[in-house]
Parts: structure tokens; sequence; C-alpha cells
């Protein structure tokens, strides 16, 4: 089990008495926060019904027929989430006035849905340079879409179309169709990111002791599971004679599962900045980086050791080496440090050459001292320097030691480990100028 301590790492010249706001010690990536949270399986917005589309788009921004194409499908995906959400409200009131399948219900709520509802809104949107894709979130009040659904009217609509109009009805269900297959396209970037996590974690636990690999059981299980369940989901789609009930349940279990995946990782500071780094990796499929300790990943680390850190780069570049210690998990807010452990005033020069291993830590100035646990270290690489530098080495030289950032979140110690990290490159440029990657090793101290 996790202790709540991590050791901390001190200059042996120097002890850290003031603690400092690092200017820059994060990154905030230009991807909106809602729709990674959309693809996490997390986004949760309290008292509307909501729909996310895309449409690709060629040039520097998304044409019109882009712009609605993707709103379009927003509102399939909504309507898709009304049906489901109505269906068992209406059912009772249904099945009294015929014969319905579930499937006809479904179907025949989806289409009313689109066709009637009123007071739906674009909340927002966003058009991603790097691959051309235009994002739309649509919205509709829970509240207003729920009197709308109890009207009358609306019911007399549903049952008129199960009763007289099953070409729409047959219509529906190949539309509801489509909708599941987009969303399963989702599902399969974020399944191929978990298989991606499983197989790093892997690496970087195997070595550990086997307290810290029964840590990582359940997610790893978790991962094959959801393998599992997204290979039945994909067959059903393909299975001509499909009901659309049993699918929609299937997709429903598929989209807890990956809710659930994600909210465990976010809730592990080494799973949640893992899965950074393998984005940041993506993004840059040429430019690697490493970091593990001189003992290697997991190693055990003992009071008053000193420590080294070997870091290399696939690349020519600048890098930042953060040490995540927390040191105290009291009350409802964790909050652990984050300490600016390469460059300091020490060791300024933060440029190193591509293949050429460096060493943080050479001086033999990090030592390991209580608390103890498991301690994480992570590395930002990145092609320019970092804008923020200058200030924080000054900074940092007026400490007499580094600099230190509580953080009280998951969350925001991924979000604050490369402030200073310029845009990234768009699709269509050639200069790679401001792209980065990252890496995390973790150890384990002992008194």
């Amino acid at each position: 089990m996790i202790q709540k301590n991590n050791a901390r790492i001190f200059w042996m010249a120097a002890a850290l008495s003031l603690l400092l706001v690092i200017p820059g010690m994060g990154y905030s990536s230009n991807y909106p926060q809602w729709l990674q949270a959309y693809h996490d399986g997390t986004l949760n917005l309290t008292g509307v019904y909501y729909g996310v589309g895309s449409a690709d788009f060629i040039g520097d921004k998304p044409s019109y027929d882009s712009r609605k194409l993707s709103k379009d499908r927003a509102l399939d995906e909504l309507c898709y989430q009304l049906s489901v959400s109505v269906k068992s409200e209406l059912k009772e009131d249904l099945v009294q006035k015929g014969q319905y399948s579930e499937q006809q219900v479904a179907s025949s709520l989806f289409v009313e849905s689109r066709k009637v509802f009123s007071g739906i809104r674009e909340k927002q949107n966003w058009a991603d340079p790097q691959k051309s894709v235009y994002w739309v979130m649509v919205v509709i009040d829970k509240a207003k879409a729920d009197r709308q659904v109890k009207q009358q009217d609306f019911v007399n609509e549903v049952v008129d179309r199960l009763e007289n109009n099953q070409r729409e009805i047959v219509a529906g269900i190949k539309k509801m169709t489509v909708v599941l297959n987009q969303q399963m396209q989702f599902y399969k970037k974020r399944m191929n990111n978990f298989e991606k996590l499983l197989t790093t974690i892997n690496q970087k636990v195997g070595s550990a002791g086997a307290q810290t690999q029964a840590e990582y059981t359940n997610i790893k299980s978790e991962i094959t599971k959801l393998g599992s369940q997204w290979n039945k989901q994909e067959q059903m789609l393909r299975d001509q004679n499909k009901k659309m009930e049993a699918l929609m349940s299937q997709n429903k279990a598929l989209q807890d599962l990956i809710a659930k995946i994600s909210k465990n990782i976010q809730r592990d500071h080494l799973l949640a900045l893992t899965q950074d780094d393998i984005r940041n990796q993506s993004k840059n499929p040429e430019f690697t980086v490493g970091i593990t300790s001189l003992k290697g990943q997991g190693a055990v680390y003992f009071d008053g050791e000193s420590i080294r850190f070997r870091v290399q780069a696939s690349r020519d570049c600048y890098i930042k080496v953060i040490y995540l210690s927390s040191i105290n998990d009291e009350g409802a807010g964790e909050t652990r440090m984050n300490t600016l452990l390469f460059p300091n005033p020490h060791d300024r020069n933060n440029f190193i050459r591509a293949g050429t291993p460096t060493i943080i830590g050479r001086k033999d100035e990090l030592l390991i001292q209580k608390p103890y646990g498991k301690d994480i270290i992570t590395v930002v690489a990145s092609t320019s320097q970092f804008t923020d530098m200058e200030e924080s080495l000054r900074k940092a030289a007026a400490s007499g030691g580094y600099y230190q950032e509580e953080t009280r979140s998951v969350r925001e110690a991924v979000n604050k480990r490369g402030v200073g990290v310029k845009s990234s490159i768009t699709k269509t440029s050639t200069d790679d100028t401001g792209s980065h990657v990252s890496d995390t090793c973790f150890i384990i101290t002992r008194k």
C-alpha cells in the first residue's frame, strides 16, 4: 500500500526553509478539458443532456460544411442519449398503447427528439489544428427536455410513428447504429491508449517489489476486461440481426467501464503522469525521452543514501526534472510538493545532446530523508528552451535551494510539470520548435 508521506530530496549544503510558488511549473495544453473528459468518459455536466460530434476539415479553419456536419453529429448523439434516458420513463405508457419492442420504442423516441426538441444550443466548439478536426458540443437543459417529453403531443407522435410509419423506425435504427459506430471509434482510441498504458505500467513496476506490483493489479485487470467488452460490442455491431436494446445495453456497460478506468487513473499520480507521457509521445512519435534512477525503475533506496537519475533523449533538447513528494494527506485534499530538481542554481545548463545520457545528482547532492514511501520523478523535454527558465533560476537562487510548489490533486500535478513549453507544432508546419515529450519513473524509499 502506498504510504501517505513520500521521501524528500534535499541539497546536502542547503536546507529548504522557504516555500516558493514556482511560476511556470506546469504545461497547459490547448486541448480543451471538456473534450478530454468526454474522451475519458468522465464528462459530467449538471442539469443538461449533451452530445458531442466532430468532422474533418481542410485548410487552416473549418468550412461551413464541416461545422454543420459536426453539429449534426452532435445532435444525433444528444438525441440518442435522450432516447436512452427517457425510454424507461415512457415505457409503461407506450406498452399500454401497443405491443412494441424496445428497439422500436428507442428508434421512435430518437426520431421524435431529433425533430421537435427546442432549446438545444451549442455550448462548446474547438478546431484541432494538428489533426484538422472540428469538435462541437450541444446541450439542452434537462428540465426543459423532461417537460417536452412529458407533453402529450410528444407521446402521441411517438405512438403514431410506432403504429403507422415503420419506414421512419427503420431509418431511426440505422441512424442510431451510426451513432454507436462513431462512439466505438472513440472507444477504440481509448482502448488503444489504455493498452499502451498497461504495457508501460508493466514495464515500470515489473522489477518492483510485490507490494508495488499488487497496487496495480486491479487497473490491469480492468483494462484487460475492457478489451473483451470492446470485442463483444464490435461483434454485435457487425451482426445483421442485432437487437438494438442489447446493443444499447452493451454500449452503456462499455461507457461505464471506460469511465471507471479513467477515474482510477486520475486518482493515481504514477498512472496519470504515465498516461500523459503516452499522449505527449503520440503527438511527437520521432522524439523520445526517458528517465530512471541508476539503480533501476522502482528501486529501493534507504535513508541517507544519495540518488542519481539518468536522462536520455533522442534529440538535442532542453529538460526539466521534477520530483513529486507528498507532505501531508490530511483532510479532504491531498497536498503534495512539486520540486524542480533540475535545472537549479548549482547546475544551470539544462541542454542535453541526443543519445547522450545525462546524470542528475552527479555531485551526490541528492539525499534520501524521511518520511519514506513511493516517490515519483518526471522529466519534460522540449526542443526549445522553457520560456520561464531564467525567472525560475533567479528565484531558486534567491531561496538558496530548489523551487517547490504545493499541488492538491493528480490533475494539478499533471498540468504543473511543464509550464514554459512553447505551443505545440501545427499539422502543416515543418518547424518542430516547441514540441515536447515526457517520461516518469518512481523509487521506493525506506528507513
